[in-house]
């Protein structure tokens, strides 16, 4: 009886002790997930953000450096001269009944007809825009990310086919949507909300898959398809979009006049963006909150001059940065729908972008010699005037 009893409560001592041991395990297992994890992440995503931000910053002072010590090329120089011919006087006339301001450009045939600006780049201290005026470009950008994906293409590392599920877990519908389906705003995804906070190109990423709504495979316009596609871009590459984005477009293409947000800020010839009233359009300048451009990882946070702008969407259509065939396979759907980044008409290709109170359209055949370029930056939708110029300034071109 003695032995039984004493052999009792050793039993009851092992047990104690084997479930104080789960207990324990199971309380710090909890204290790992639910505090030492994430607390690991926010700091792991501070440092990323940090890096990112010392990077892009850094990039950007190597990038003016250059601009300052770059022999410009003979494009670059044409497109930074003002031009105002008087066979572009009806051009100017719509354009100032329309109150732009801004810089516009228009090439026909190949020759610069009207490269000049129209308004204040500043209005406080009476610095005008002209033809080397700096704006933010917004979702024009979505065609150069929709470039990048295709150079991916070409060099067999993704397929169009392939679903998003491949490159990037944790989408309900990842298996059934695939990048051809994101490039052309059909979907289905959409943002519960806006970003809250700053972060790394990677946590915006995983926080917008976070946060995805899926609706119906149709076309409705949501940016968040081309932050997914940039982070498609950036997990196959292994390299930061911006880098990319530094590399096959700005340096190959020896542009002068283009960087990233916030680096805007920085260069002298910024044309600040205005939204007061019709008016009185220079009455509120608008001051952009840094968490804005951060959440446009591939949708809209470069900036650039029209002549830049016009270099990258020529580069585009003329097969210098892929393969012409290639941009005929990237822009799959015609009659004026949007696909990859440009509303396409077939014989032309119109893009749109509104940022920060300024607004940039471009308009070109698919040759690239034939084109209008806005930058406005006084809160003011520039898609119908644009197309309208276009139409006017090609009518007899063959």
């Amino acid at each position: 009886m003695k032995h039984a009893k004493k052999w009792g409560w050793k039993r009851w001592l092992i047990l104690g002790l084997f479930a104080g041991l789960v207990i324990g395990i199971a309380v710090y297992g909890s204290y790992d997930y639910f505090y030492l994890r994430p607390q690991t992440e926010v700091k792991e995503e501070r440092a990323r953000r940090k890096y990112e931000t010392e990077l892009n910053r850094h990039r950007a002072i190597e990038q003016r450096l250059q601009n300052a010590t770059r022999q410009a090329t003979s494009t670059t120089d044409r497109l930074m001269q003002q031009v105002i011919p008087s066979e572009a006087q009806p051009f100017l006339k719509k354009l100032e009944a329309d109150h732009f301001s801004g810089t516009v450009l228009m090439v026909r045939k190949g020759k610069v007809i009207l490269n000049t600006g129209l308004g204040y780049a500043d209005a406080e201290s009476g610095r005008l825009n002209g033809p080397e005026s700096l704006y933010q470009i917004g979702s024009i950008q979505k065609g150069f990310t929709a470039v990048l994906l295709m150079k991916l293409v070409e060099q067999g590392k993704v397929h169009l086919t392939d679903p998003i599920s491949r490159y990037l877990p944790g989408i309900r519908t990842g298996k059934q949507v695939t990048l051809r389906m994101m490039l052309d705003m059909r979907s289905g995804f959409s943002l519960k909300r806006n970003q809250p906070t700053r972060l790394s190109d990677a946590g915006i990423v995983r926080w917008s898959i976070a946060n995805l709504n899926y609706g119906a495979k149709q076309y409705a316009y949501e940016p968040v398809n081309f932050v997914l596609l940039a982070g498609v871009i950036e997990k196959v590459t292994g390299h930061l979009y911006a880098d990319l984005i530094q590399q096959e477009i700005f340096k190959k293409l020896k542009l002068t006049h283009s960087g990233f947000m916030p680096e805007l800020y920085r260069e002298p010839n910024q044309s600040f963006g205005y939204n007061g009233p019709k008016a009185n359009p220079y009455s509120r300048r608008y001051v952009e909150p840094s968490l804005n451009y951060n959440r446009e990882l591939g949708t809209g946070n470069i900036y650039t001059s029209a002549g830049d702008l016009y270099q990258i969407m020529a580069a585009i259509n003329q097969g210098k940065i892929i393969r012409r065939s290639s941009v005929a396979t990237l822009r799959d759907l015609n009659q004026g729908q949007y696909t990859a980044g440009v509303y396409n008409f077939g014989d032309y290709t119109l893009t749109h972008g509104v940022v920060a109170a300024q607004s940039a359209a471009t308009v070109m055949d698919n040759s690239g010699q034939n084109a209008v370029v806005l930058l406005a930056n006084t809160d003011q939708v520039t898609r119908d005037l644009a197309q309208a110029l276009y139409h006017d300034m090609i009518k007899g071109v063959k």
